[in-house]
């Protein structure tokens, strides 16, 4: 029986776990696919970790996907390992951003002034590994609270959220995460960008799998004449939201696999 108690009970719990200010980031979150057909970008959150990371980028390379890193400073800062990993994301094309110095939730800690040190000193550590502008922002946790919104714009940083997440950070489980991606896929209609952690080994364990069913799905699709599922290109992507103009401009005054995500970072709304 529901009682006025239990009501108050559940709204207190509600009130204490999410901030009042709090919503939701709007989606579909790289914006709607152009044709309407399915497309994935894949995303990474909380690395580079030494371990980790480089399956993940071998795992990438051979199917010839770029993805977008959201990096922490914390784990780049005095690291040469997780450096060097850095400059191989950018010289194999794919598109790093800022995810925070230490992984706090920003809408949560006491003072803006702790907010603004966490988004700064994780953006000059990755950009003084990275030598590039780092416009794309991803909050840890996913949070949004008008303090976010606001030192974001004045940072010029953009916000890039996601519309799958397979927890599989949380959870661990291979059985899960997999099957909880290829269900959402196979009954995807539009663009989605796909949350996945570099640090963790069911991620790198996940990739193969999802990789396959990818490939195999497409080949039923094409068999009975519908469209593919298709990967979605990070350096793409952000040619695709950059200032009218400004693309053939990228692609004139750029020279090298390794410059053009950062230019194309630089030069991003």
């Amino acid at each position: 029986m529901v009682t006025l108690r239990g009501i108050l009970t559940f709204w207190l719990v509600v009130l204490a776990v999410a901030p009042a200010d709090a919503k939701g980031w709007p989606t579909p979150a790289a914006g709607e696919s152009p044709n309407g057909d399915v497309e994935i970008l894949f995303t990474f959150d909380d690395g580079p970790n030494p371990k980790t990371t480089p399956e993940v980028l071998d795992l990438l390379a051979a199917h010839h996907i770029k993805a977008v890193f959201f990096l922490l400073g914390e784990r780049i800062e005095g690291n040469k390992a997780a450096a060097k990993l850095v400059e191989r994301m950018l010289r194999e094309g794919h598109v790093i951003a800022n995810h925070t110095m230490h992984h706090h939730d920003l809408c949560r800690l006491k003072t803006e002034e702790a907010a603004i040190r966490d988004i700064d000193d994780g953006n000059a550590t990755i950009e003084g590994v990275a030598h590039v502008g780092l416009p794309w922002f991803r909050t840890p946790y996913g949070v949004r609270c008008e303090r976010v919104e606001r030192l974001l714009a004045e940072r010029k940083l953009h916000h890039f959220h996601w519309d799958l997440d397979p927890q599989e950070w949380k959870h661990g489980k291979l059985d899960k995460t997999v099957k909880y991606i290829i269900g959402e896929l196979g009954r995807a209609g539009g663009r989605e960008v796909l949350l996945l952690h570099d640090i963790k080994p069911v991620t790198v364990k996940a990739l193969p799998e999802i990789l396959a069913w990818i490939d195999e799905e497409n080949a039923r699709r094409e068999k009975s004449r519908k469209h593919p599922i298709r990967i979605l290109q990070a350096p793409a992507l952000a040619t695709e939201q950059l200032p009218k103009g400004l693309a053939a401009w990228a692609a004139d005054v750029t020279a090298g696999a390794r410059a053009l995500p950062g230019t194309i970072a630089s030069v991003l709304p």
